[in-house]
């Protein structure tokens, strides 16, 4: 196993978030400041809620403010399940901001998209589950989109946390697909060069075990399956219905 796979732990999550807290300021995307060492800490919620507020918990015991971008539209999760729901409002808890994570791919049937329309009814959406203002947005898969930018600073009236203007005012890191696609994060913290951070992560990769990124996806896949498998069972069970070849 690579050094790489063995960094992706919610122990080395831990020391990263320590690293970070002890030399820079964190600002919200609805911020701007100039002013110091300052940092934006985003995640983007692709396959996993409970990833999400197990991250949650490590940086508000550094008192550290993150961002957590929310798929209204996920094939992985539902942010209208109570479960789901109710991990949502603890990570608003802890202290951290809920933006949207918008999926341009849902517009796809329009003949002419209006993105801001559903980015507006999405954000609404969002906002009435989690209790709580949704101030900004990021973009899911944005290189996999043609002929689509949404570039602009500022689309239904939130903050795009995907627009270049952040990406060059600040040193940019990300774990996307598991591995950090520019210089590790922990090499970035650590670079007295870098005034200004951008750090995005992805939860599912930062698991209690390491392993390569492939099998830590699939451990969300099937906690999910799982989930839904334990569910459908305790409802026959708990109403007296027959559950024909459960296995027990």
């Amino acid at each position: 196993m690579s050094r790489q796979d063995m960094d992706f732990t919610i122990d080395a999550y831990a020391e990263l978030v320590s690293a970070a807290a002890a030399r820079y300021r964190f600002l919200r995307f609805a911020e701007s400041s100039t002013e110091g060492e300052v940092a934006l800490w985003r995640h983007d919620i692709d396959f996993s809620p409970q990833r999400a507020l197990a991250l949650a918990r490590v940086e508000a015991a550094s008192g550290v403010p993150a961002t957590y971008f929310v798929q209204v539209s996920s094939r992985y999760y539902s942010i209208f399940e109570p479960e789901i729901a109710a991990i949502l409002r603890q990570i608003v808890a802890l202290g951290h901001d809920i933006g949207l994570h918008f999926d341009a791919e849902v517009c796809a049937y329009q003949s002419v998209p209006d993105f801001d329309k559903r980015i507006a009814f999405e954000a609404s959406a969002l906002e009435e589950i989690v209790e709580a203002r949704v101030a900004s947005f990021t973009l899911h898969n944005p290189t996999t989109l043609v002929g689509v930018s949404l570039d602009e600073p500022l689309r239904a009236g939130l903050v795009n946390g995907s627009c270049s203007e952040f990406r060059a005012a600040y040193a940019y890191c990300s774990d996307s697909n598991g591995l950090w696609r520019y210089r590790s994060l922990a090499e970035m913290i650590a670079d007295p060069a870098i005034g200004r951070l951008y750090a995005l992560t992805h939860p599912e990769w930062w698991q209690v075990e390491p392993m390569p990124p492939r099998q830590r996806l699939q451990r969300c896949i099937d906690g999910r399956a799982e989930f839904c498998s334990r569910y459908y069972d305790g409802l026959l069970e708990e109403n007296n219905r027959p559950n024909i070849g459960a296995q027990r």
